[in-house]
């Protein structure tokens, strides 16, 4: 995978900013969706973990009820996300299975929406992100 260093000048010192970016090959809509959601909560569990928080994590924090209900779970946020991005990768094998035959396309898709309502898209973006909205793309 490219991993580009960038240098960010901020408060009079040299910040270094990796950015590392690949392209998914996915030969069906729903398993791009189901990437798309799984790499978008990777973003949001690498923001929580390591990198200062912004107004657009604020955003896409506020989208997870469990993440702004911390009376529903005593986890750390790192671990509930950690826990969704291994739903979503269980969720992305079954369904990749599915996708082989044509015939099953009404089942993916109402899986694919049943697992949007346990695990939130969370639509997180970097300041400046050059992208549109991951939900303006659906």
């Amino acid at each position: 995978m490219p991993i580009k260093n960038v240098a960010i000048r901020e408060y009079g010192e040299n910040v270094h900013l990796f950015r590392v970016t690949e392209e998914i090959e996915v030969f069906d809509g729903h398993l791009a969706l189901l990437v798309d959601h799984l790499l978008n909560h990777i973003k949001v569990l690498v923001a929580i973990a390591h990198a200062p928080g912004g107004p657009n994590l604020a955003k896409a924090i506020q989208k997870h009820p469990t993440l702004t209900n911390r009376k529903m779970d005593v986890r750390s946020p790192e671990r509930i996300l950690q826990a969704d991005c291994i739903r979503l990768l269980d969720s992305l094998v079954e369904l990749s299975h599915l996708t082989t035959d044509s015939e099953n396309k009404k089942q993916v898709t109402f899986e694919l929406e049943e697992l949007r309502k346990t695990v939130p898209f969370l639509d997180y973006r970097y300041e400046d992100d050059p992208y549109p909205s991951d939900s303006e793309r659906e």
